[in-house]
């Protein structure tokens, strides 16, 4: 009949106060876990952006190689010295448009949108 006696293996384990410092430290776990997802996927996104930024600068250098070549080459060279310096080869002649200033258009007043101007308006002033 002894063996059918209840034994008593009480440990602090088997404790409620145990499992409630468990399941606390559970829920901490966890909630650095949602922090940590949140961070993971602020992180690729800013990643994504700076991988972007980098082929637009890998484009932008190209075009600017491309514009070193050909700024190299003598008809580059000359092509940057006549749009500096608007200057013309021996031989050439230069050709200067001016505008007329009687066909020049004076500048307009400019229309005033409140309501003594829109009476003005109406009146001819």
């Amino acid at each position: 009949m002894a063996q059918f006696k209840k034994k008593n293996n009480y440990t602090f384990w088997h404790s409620p106060i145990a499992l409630v410092i468990l399941f606390s430290i559970f829920i901490l776990f966890s909630y650095n876990m949602v922090g940590l997802i949140k961070k993971e996927r602020e992180t690729s996104r800013n990643k994504e952006s700076e991988l972007n930024k980098i082929d637009e600068l890998r484009k932008r250098e190209s075009v600017l190689s491309s514009d070193i070549e050909r700024l190299n080459t003598p008809e580059g060279i000359e092509e940057s010295v006549r749009e500096k310096f608007q200057v013309v080869k021996p031989g050439e002649k230069e050709v200067l448009i001016v505008q007329d200033q009687s066909q020049a258009k004076a500048p307009e007043a400019p229309i005033d949108h409140s309501f003594w101007g829109y009476i003005k308006r109406m009146f001819g002033k």
